[in-house]
């Protein structure tokens, strides 16, 4: 891993910026959602004073109703934002510690490894560094004791790397600091997420609950690939994960006015301050290095990081969310003061959603990296790729055909409904680094071969933002 930057980028705006292709926003939105297979969107963007909307599609394939720009989509692990974000409200008030071991605030608090319990800390959940298995997605009810519930469900969750030892993306331990904030504020997760965030940022919509969102015109998800998609037959994740992310709804624009807090040091738009502006900074602020050449390049707290204008400073920032059939982006860059939402309900969001950055960035001279490619042939040993390696969300199987490799992804029962089995042939751009495209996607993912033994064969696989062990040759 190279080592985090000592460079901190600014926060507050320098050159506001008035975006052309606002002016025909609804078109452009439109000519995407179907260029790409995307049922409905939804599209908020700030840019030079001025918030520009738009919406396309329909909420739902079997009805047919039209999205607006006051539908409500599920933003997924955009979540974990307002969760390092409530989590640091309640740094500033003397209530928890970023570097205190998580056990002073969760006394009972277990995992399979006892070392790790012991020492594990609120800065290793929020930087996704704790090694704990990260998509542990068992139900634990609806009731006000949900995430406690699943909290003390923990105590067999083993480790996919030891602790701090790399970025892996861990929904779990967003969940354990849902419920530190739980203990530490003194209010349920809903309770905390509307009187915290909700209601200072004026975003009265927002919901973590649907009988909640049921109030407002709300986005159903779909699965399958573009051209194929049909309603999903389960609509959240589980109750008890919400902290990560399964089940809060938004409009795009109750998002970029989040975003824009951030962007600018803390303060809302309507004047209320939420954070310090030191706590902002530390959101922003590197705690890992990820894999070069993956789509992020650093992560902070919580919050995901770029160097878009390639001057070595982190200048855009936000993060993404994914739940059953529904995903979701924000980015901000506060130089410029552009923030970005799209919320989507299915098909090939992230080619839509990549596409839509270029556009909305480019005023600003900075636009989301391209995936590398290959500068030359590469050479590798295909027997130190090839093998099994999984998490608990997934089985990737890597085999050679010839001098090539291809990966077969096989979800985990649990996450069976959300993707497919599919298989994704492997172009190296280096002797670590592979790339591919699933089928019926534009965007390649990243694979990572790392931790190599004395023979040369990889013990992890980074793909998908996550570690995956060697489990067989």
């Amino acid at each position: 891993m190279r080592s985090p930057p000592t460079k901190t980028p600014p926060f507050k705006v320098e050159q506001p910026l008035r975006l052309n292709i606002m002016a025909d926003l609804n078109k452009r939105l439109s000519e995407l959602t179907k260029d790409y297979g995307v049922p409905g969107a939804a599209l908020a963007v700030w840019s030079g004073g001025t918030l520009s909307e738009a919406a396309a599609g329909v909420v739902n394939l079997n009805t047919g109703i039209a999205v607006t720009i006051d539908t409500l989509f599920q933003i997924g692990s955009i979540t974990k934002l307002y969760v390092a974000a409530m989590c640091l409200q309640l740094v500033d008030e003397g209530k928890l510690s970023l570097d205190a071991p998580v056990r002073e605030t969760l006394p009972d608090f277990k995992l399979a490894d006892e070392d790790v319990a012991a020492r594990l800390t609120l800065r290793h959940l929020l930087s996704h560094q704790s090694g704990i298995e990260g998509d542990y997605f068992k139900d634990a009810g609806r009731g006000e004791d949900r995430i406690a519930k699943f909290v003390g469900m923990l105590g067999a969750v083993t480790q996919v790397h030891p602790m701090g030892a790399m970025f892996s993306y861990c929904n779990t331990g967003f969940v354990i600091a849902g419920r530190m904030i739980e203990v530490a504020g003194g209010q349920g997760w809903d309770k905390a997420v509307r009187q915290r965030m909700a209601k200072p940022l004026g975003t009265p919509a927002f919901s973590t609950l649907p009988e909640q969102a049921m109030r407002y015109h709300t986005a159903i998800g779909h699965l399958g690939a573009p051209g194929k998609l049909a309603v999903t037959p389960i609509a959240y994740l589980a109750p008890s994960n919400a902290p990560a992310g399964s089940m809060q709804m938004a409009c795009a624009r109750d998002i970029v006015t989040f975003g824009r807090m951030l962007a600018d040091g803390g303060v809302a738009p309507n004047g209320t301050r939420l954070l310090s502006e030191a706590h902002v900074k530390a959101m922003h602020t590197a705690n890992v290095v990820c894999p070069e050449g993956l789509h992020i390049d650093e992560v902070g707290l919580a919050a995901f990081m770029w160097d878009w204008d390639g001057d070595g400073v982190m200048d855009t920032f936000g993060h993404d969310g994914s739940t059953i059939g529904q995903a979701a982006w924000l980015r901000y860059h506060s130089a410029s003061g552009t923030v970005f939402a799209l919320l989507t309900n299915g098909g090939n969001g992230k080619g839509m959603a990549q596409e839509l950055m270029r556009e909305v960035f480019a005023p600003a001279d900075v636009a989301p990296k391209d995936t590398p490619e290959p500068q030359g042939e590469v050479d590798f040993d295909p027997a130190q790729y090839v093998g099994r390696y999984a998490n608990v969300m997934e089985t990737i199987e890597v085999s050679a055909e010839g001098d090539a490799l291809v990966a077969t992804i096989v979800p985990s029962p649990a996450a069976a409904v959300i993707a497919g089995t599919r298989r994704v042939a492997l172009t190296p751009v280096s002797a670590e680094l592979f790339v591919g495209v699933a089928p019926g996607y534009t965007e390649p993912a990243t694979y990572h071969f790392l931790e190599r033994d004395a023979n040369g064969r990889a013990g992890i696989l980074h793909s998908g933002v996550r570690a995956h062990k060697r489990v067989m040759s």
